[in-house]
């Protein structure tokens, strides 16, 4: 009887384990994701600004071109 028991705790230790094995892998990817939103939120910022600053060159140069001709 004591063989059963000790196997079913040998049993109850390993899940434990293993689930403190998953908690330790969750939280280093909720860190990894969090990084991943803020290096988004950092690549779409650049293309808003380098549509910006091509938007402005382009107005700035069709202006030129329309001034040119009159």
């Amino acid at each position: 009887m004591e063989i059963i028991v000790s196997d079913w705790e040998t049993q109850i230790l390993n899940l434990q384990k293993t689930l403190d094995e998953i908690k330790d892998d969750m939280k280093e990817n909720r860190a990894e994701i969090q990084s991943l939103k803020q290096e988004l939120a950092t690549g779409k910022g650049s293309i808003r600004a380098v549509m910006w600053i091509g938007g402005i060159i382009g107005i700035v140069y069709t202006l030129m071109k329309i001034i040119k001709f009159q």
